[in-house]
């Protein structure tokens, strides 16, 4: 059995990253498993986050902040429990990496500093790092449309999400297809 192919999406909330996540995973003739953040979130108990603003003491909350240019947004603030989840995410990959299962990482991670933890979690194995990359007045305009997201909280990743990140390739799920993306992706695993 070969070693397994990663690909690790970061963006912010409203790129696209699940639905290119689950177009790669059509287009790829063997079977690649998607995790994401958002469904460890789902086992979590919705009493310890708080996605309506204020705090959560252990989970996951929205705190009102100002972007770099004034904009008033909402930023995660991530309480103990919530750390918690975010590294078993990564043991979660850990695993699934050691059983041989292809992966799609889904995540929003803040800036160089949580995409080098990814980097050092997955040292040594197949990772393509895809930047998704979408014009902020886009991603305002699907979070207002999709109706179940912070209305703010796609600003407050904007100006965080790809800060100093180097990645292997970058998409813009704006100006490209998504047969555009799977096809750019795909040539690089």
């Amino acid at each position: 059995m070969s070693n397994p192919k990663i690909i690790y999406l970061n963006g912010p909330s409203s790129s696209g990253k699940t639905t290119l996540a689950k177009a790669l995973q059509q287009s790829f003739s063997e079977p690649f498993l998607h995790l994401g953040i958002d469904k460890l979130i789902g086992f979590m108990p919705a009493k310890i986050n708080n996605w309506e603003g204020g705090v959560a003491p252990e989970g996951f909350s929205w705190e009102p902040a100002l972007d770099p240019t004034g904009h008033p947004t909402f930023h995660v603030r991530t309480g103990p429990f919530a750390r918690r989840i975010v590294n078993t995410l990564r043991s979660i990959v850990l695993l699934l990496i050691s059983q041989k299962y292809n992966l799609i990482i889904d995540d929003i991670a803040f800036g160089a500093i949580e995409v080098e933890e990814w980097k050092q979690a997955l040292k040594g194995h197949d990772v393509l790092y895809v930047g998704v990359m979408t014009p902020l007045d886009i991603l305002e305009e699907r979070e207002r449309v999709r109706g179940d997201r912070f209305i703010g909280s796609a600003r407050g990743q904007y100006f965080k999400v790809h800060a100093n990140v180097s990645y292997d390739l970058e998409i813009d799920t704006h100006a490209q297809s998504i047969e555009e993306n799977v096809s750019r992706i795909q040539k690089r695993c």
